[in-house]
């Protein structure tokens, strides 16, 4: 009897260890992953700030052009947008992701979203509401200006993440088709809406956020293949349609890009953008010509700051320069990617993906511009282009992928509780 009572406690007694074990490793496996999401998110701060710092940096060597007080001005100016770019960081950072779940604060968001789009479109009030470049959306208050396509992508972002992610985290199996359908009418009322306020590049980027989105979601190989086959087939028929067929400012475009792309015909009167910008890229060298000794900044490229503002980079910075920027974004954008497998909440993860979209295809967008591989859009490089509402979107974006991997972080710590 003794040895039996003696060989089951023993059996216990080992039960208990390996139990023990069990816990002790599951606690450290916890640990490391708290601490890879912390790692990860610091990174994306440092990497913020960093590409922050190169924009200042470019945008001086830009304004340069200019006497002293014009110069003075426009820094001064630009510190302004930065503060308030902090600022919206931290803000949105501390703010929980999930009141966008909230069904009220959600609707009155995309109303509030559709109603100004159509106030800015259609208003007949030129002094707030100016029409730049041919396209409007833009309020004008005082030596302020915003444009509310760039502060509305973050929203738009979050309302197509909640429509993709919907009944996910509850384990309901709703039907793809059914989620795709409430994306592709968000999508659609978006894009007319950035039609009547004659933005058709910040259009397609908010359909180049939506496809990269759809493609990373758990949409069928089947349903996407036919995706692609339709939105592929519907892009060859619009470029061939305005190209034939189009007038005015966007046929113009389109056909200086196939022009472009198929002839390799850049006509300095009707393509002096992209010319130049070709130029500057051309005649950098692998070192560039060094910081502050571009000249594609004296008039040969318009308002170059601003959505060209990779040409003087490039021509300044030369090859290994442009190299290293994009690594720096490439590196920002797996982060991010990571951060959104590191969440269980399908919500926070498709918020978080739809972000690393948002970036990643406006840079290659950007520089596609550049370079003659995309038509000309108006799209500004993240963080490099001076736009002030481009960064204060972009901040908030941040700001946004912060909180969600606070949050991811929180729910792991509880596990080890």
């Amino acid at each position: 009897m003794d040895k039996k009572i003696n060989t089951d406690n023993k059996i216990l007694n080992e039960q208990t260890i390996y139990k023990q074990r069990n816990e002790i490793k599951k606690e450290n496996e916890i640990s490391d992953k708290i601490k890879n999401i912390k790692n990860k998110k610091n990174s994306i701060i440092i990497l913020y700030i960093f590409l922050i710092l190169i924009g200042v940096a470019n945008f001086y060597s830009s304004v340069s052009r200019f006497d002293a007080t014009t110069v003075s001005n426009k820094m001064i100016k630009q510190g302004i947008i930065l503060l308030v770019a902090f600022f919206t960081c931290y803000l949105t950072s501390k703010i929980s992701y999930k009141n966008f779940l909230n069904k009220r604060i959600r609707s009155s968001i995309t109303m509030f979203g559709i109603i100004l789009f159509l106030v800015v479109a259609f208003a007949p009030i030129p002094s707030i509401f100016p029409t730049i470049n041919g396209g409007k959306g833009w309020i004008h208050i005082g030596s302020f200006s915003f444009q509310i396509t760039e502060l509305f992508k973050v929203p738009f972002i979050g309302l197509i993440a909640w429509a993709l992610s919907r009944g996910k985290n509850g384990g309901k199996k709703l039907p793809y088709f059914k989620n795709f359908l409430a994306v592709s009418v968000y999508t659609g009322i978006f894009f007319v809406l950035l039609l009547f306020l004659k933005d058709l590049g910040t259009g397609l980027h908010y359909v180049m956020i939506v496809a990269f989105l759809i493609f990373t979601s758990d949409i069928t190989d089947k349903f996407l293949m036919a995706i692609i086959a339709s939105g592929g087939g519907l892009g060859l028929f619009v470029l061939t349609a305005v190209y034939n067929f189009g007038s005015g400012y966007k046929q113009h475009r389109v056909k200086i890009y196939l022009d472009g792309i198929f002839k390799d015909v850049y006509d300095r009167m009707e393509a002096f953008q992209i010319y130049q910008s070709l130029i500057a890229f051309g005649t950098s060298g692998f070192l560039g010509k060094g910081y502050g000794n571009g000249v594609q900044k004296y008039n040969y490229i318009p308002e170059v700051e601003t959505d060209f503002a990779i040409a003087t980079f490039a021509e300044e910075m030369g090859f290994l320069g442009v190299i290293s920027l994009l690594l720096l974004f490439f590196v920002m954008f797996f982060l991010i990617m990571n951060i959104s497998d590191s969440t269980e909440d399908y919500f926070a993860k498709y918020f978080v993906t739809g972000i690393a979209g948002y970036i990643i295809t406006q840079v290659i967008i950007n520089i596609g511009v550049a370079i003659g591989l995309i038509p000309v859009f108006g799209v500004p490089l993240p963080f490099i282009s001076s736009g002030g509402s481009s960064l204060i979107a972009l901040s908030v974006a941040i700001g946004i992928v912060i909180n969600i991997s606070n949050s991811s972080a929180k729910n792991l710590e509880t596990l080890t509780k």
